[in-house]
């Protein structure tokens, strides 16, 4: 089974270097690329660590921070894992947003030497936002402890406290130390007083359920090949079939698929996660989305999301730009219903005037007409950023008033 995970908590508790460790443990490393990082490390004067086998850029490496998500991928016993490492830093929550938006499980890492800092609440509210019930907690950085149990038993109950105003109850603690590889993948002689599962075998022990979703294909663009239209996009959710009868929303354009294409290839069906071109007997464009005649997606107006915001402040009737998938539409703030405290997940106030910079809020938004879907039932369609000049916030849809 495939697992997508996404390793959350405030910068410098040690994400990478977790993620790098399950990777080393694990054999997941390319040939050559320990060497690689060595001699890196070395050329900038720095300490060898796991986190290095994440950083794409030796800018990463040089600043020592996680700028954008990263996506690897690693076996355990039982699953194969895609884990994504998403920033720890305030002005990098919308790319965790992003980076968190397509997890079945996440793991919150929080340093023994540190405890709950601010992005501990804030990654956690998101992750909550997001609809992602699965979650694990590894209290990192236990060697610079000295291990000692008491340390860990303190973190454990200060972040259960947490947890739990969010909702989350029973939650695994596991303490570990991603440096030294303890409780990992690997379990930790040095803290015998620790009876439970490492990191992998917990992870291990995750079971998704699959269940059969309608087919929305999200339209990027359309080419002329050999005299057709292809248009180009992905599947996000359900089957594509050669002869399938499907709508295109918002526009409401019918049509038959006459060919499912990659590249040279011609495909009978296509899946969830498929990027591909299709032929169809109609005129289409990018920003539609496209579904099945009996299981259409339906444009909305009007919807009712949760958003946290990145920069500036929103007030009710406030116009901007709102982006879901590839379609970009004129909005409207037409309520502020609740503002949110988006370190505790605490409602400050109902029917607020305006919301700031890092807070979080209810908002029910009047828009140009758009497919958007509860981001409980398709996550990929059910997501969204907000543009005033440059990028000021990110959300999940709610409800629609389809």
């Amino acid at each position: 089974m495939n697992i997508n995970v996404v390793i959350v908590g405030h910068v410098d508790h040690g994400k990478s270097t977790l993620i790098g460790r399950l990777l080393y443990d694990s054999d997941s490393i390319k040939e050559g690329r320990v060497e690689e990082i060595q001699k890196l490390a070395e050329e900038y004067k720095k300490r060898f660590e796991f986190a290095y086998f994440l950083d794409s850029f030796d800018d990463e490496l040089k600043e020592e921070r996680t700028i954008d998500t990263t996506g690897v991928m690693f076996k355990g016993e039982k699953n194969l894992y895609s884990i994504t490492d998403v920033p720890g830093h305030k002005e990098f929550i919308k790319n965790m947003l992003t980076g968190a938006s397509h997890a079945d499980v996440a793991v919150l890492v929080v340093a023994a030497d540190e405890g709950i800092q601010e992005q501990t609440g804030r990654h956690t509210f998101l992750i909550h936002m997001l609809g992602i019930k699965q979650l694990f907690v590894v209290v990192n950085k236990m060697d610079a402890v000295g291990y000692r149990e008491e340390v860990f038993q303190d973190t454990r109950d200060k972040v259960a406290q947490l947890l739990a105003s969010f909702g989350y109850q029973d939650v695994p603690f596991i303490p570990g130390s991603a440096m030294e590889g303890d409780n990992i993948y690997k379990s930790s002689v040095r803290m015998e007083w620790y009876k439970g599962p490492t990191l992998i075998e917990v992870l291990d022990e995750v079971e998704i359920s699959k269940e059969p979703k309608p087919l929305r294909f999200v339209v990027q663009d359309t080419y002329k090949v050999d005299s057709e239209s292809v248009v180009v996009g992905r599947i996000e959710s359900g089957t594509l079939r050669k002869g399938d009868s499907v709508v295109f929303q918002p526009s409401g354009v019918r049509g038959k698929i006459r060919n499912i294409r990659v590249f040279q290839s011609e495909l009978q069906q296509a899946e969830r996660g498929d990027s591909i071109g299709i032929v169809v007997d109609r005129e289409v464009k990018r920003g539609d989305v496209c579904g099945l005649v009996e299981a259409p997606p339906i444009p909305t107006e009007e919807f009712l999301g949760e958003a946290v915001l990145l920069g500036k402040s929103l007030r009710a009737g406030d116009r901007l730009e709102l982006r879901c998938a590839t379609r970009r539409v004129s909005c409207q703030i037409k309520e502020i219903r609740e503002k949110i405290n988006s370190e505790t997940g605490e409602v400050m106030g109902r029917h607020p005037a305006e919301i700031n910079e890092n807070e979080a809020a209810t908002i029910l938004f009047a828009t140009a007409p758009l497919v958007v879907e509860k981001f409980s039932e398709i996550p990929e369609l059910g997501r969204f950023v907000l543009v005033k000049d440059k990028n000021i916030g990110a959300g999940v849809v709610l409800e629609t008033t389809n």
